[in-house]
């Protein structure tokens, strides 16, 4: 039996690890789990990216190392689809680079950049890669907490003189998740003059950017900071339907990229290229594809917010992700509450306190099961509250 590297010390036993062990015991007991924990969508890959990687996979040369130029079809499609939704023109060589699914990209990116004793900003709750990639490379890690007050911005006079002089790098994520909070563009050039003053890199996952059911979001990069300080982190997961497929994208600042491209190359050898000409295609055809995910999406949306609030329960309307944030009763604890809703009824929610301190009070339901399913859960958490 051999010790854990102590870095572990610091890493806890990620979250949705330990929901899925909770689903496991109950599934064990005979329970009927309805899992509206992960936010790993039911929907299929729409077909046609489906086809175009299998004629990718025909292609002999597609079966070789990708590297990290890979694809420049690839590199190409995102240009052109940052250009199309957000007016900014990006070099597809300078400013791209494919990633394995966004959440390596971000947890590989402090690698990089950041230095032992160096402070990285990220909100709280948040996306646990923010952590790791922070804990692994040993900095430290200074949270803001998301309040509903703010409507769960990053307040940036929540930072004290002393952190932002040692501050690197900045993480933040609108959309958001898990409150679903949303950014304007107002907001983000509020970030942008705030990092450029204090020459923190800033860093934005935007893994949820085009899961939006009315008014599009905007994108850091249309800042004036966004080429010159930022990157930005996109992620096929969601979007399409492709959570299994890992595949991702960064855009941002030329030294970025190829900081975390010098990385990436120490560490795997690209996203393979078959999955790369799929990715192409799903962003040239990217409004046509998620619209009617969206349909879907709202649907469920509606429908668990008239039954929470038929239960009592608080949760304002999301205007994009695919989740519901919701505020417990005063005095109830986010874990507590979970496992006795799982052992209880089987419905399976994600506890705010394990993705932050600031959000225990909370806990999120993942739209990812049918209607009827959601029915179901939805019945069996207002009786669960009645009791």
């Amino acid at each position: 039996m051999f010790d854990l590297a102590k870095r572990f010390d610091f890493l806890t036993v990620h979250l949705f690890a330990e929901v899925d062990r909770m689903k496991r015991e109950a599934i064990a007991r005979g329970q009927d789990v309805i899992d509206l924990g992960v936010g790993d969508p039911d929907l299929p890959t729409p077909a046609p990216i489906v086809d175009a990687c299998i004629e990718a996979l025909r292609i002999s040369k597609n079966h070789r190392y990708p590297y990290q130029v890979g694809a420049m079809k690839f590199r190409e499609s995102v240009s052109n689809f940052v250009k199309r939704r957000y007016g900014v023109e990006i070099d597809p060589i300078k400013n791209v680079l494919p990633l394995i699914g966004s959440k390596e990209g971000i947890a590989h990116f402090p690698l990089a950049f950041v230095n032992p004793g160096d402070i990285v900003i990220a909100p709280d709750p948040g996306y646990p890669a923010y952590v790791t990639g922070t804990i692994l490379a040993g900095a430290e890690l200074f949270t803001l907490p998301l309040r509903h007050e703010t409507k769960f911005m990053m307040n940036l006079k929540d930072i004290p003189p002393g952190i932002a002089e040692r501050a690197r790098l900045m993480f933040f994520n609108y959309p958001n998740n898990p409150t679903t909070g949303w950014a304007d563009i107002n907001y983000f050039n509020e970030l942008a003059a705030y990092c450029a003053s204090q020459n923190i890199i800033a860093a934005h996952d935007a893994a949820y950017q085009e899961l939006f059911y009315d008014e599009a979001p905007p994108s850091f990069m249309q800042t004036d900071y966004g080429l010159q300080g930022g990157i930005e982190f996109h992620s096929l997961s969601k979007t399409f339907n492709m959570t299994g497929w890992r595949v991702g994208f960064a855009i941002g600042e030329s030294s970025l990229i190829a900081g975390l491209s010098r990385i990436k190359s120490n560490v795997d050898t690209g996203l393979f290229l078959a999955l790369q000409e799929a990715a192409a295609y799903a962003l040239d055809h990217s409004e046509e594809l998620t619209r009617s995910v969206m349909n879907t999406y709202r649907l469920r949306r509606d429908l668990v917010l008239e039954a929470l609030r038929a239960a009592g329960l608080v949760a304002e309307t999301p205007k994009a992700t695919i989740y519901v944030w919701v505020k417990l009763p005063s005095g109830k604890d986010s874990m507590s509450f979970a496992k006795s809703l799982l052992h209880s009824t089987g419905v399976v929610v994600t506890p705010g306190a394990g993705l932050g301190k600031s959000s225990d009070g909370y806990f999120r339901i993942s739209l990812t099961v049918n209607e009827a399913r959601l029915v179901e859960a939805m019945k069996r958490l207002r009786e669960y509250i009645s009791k």
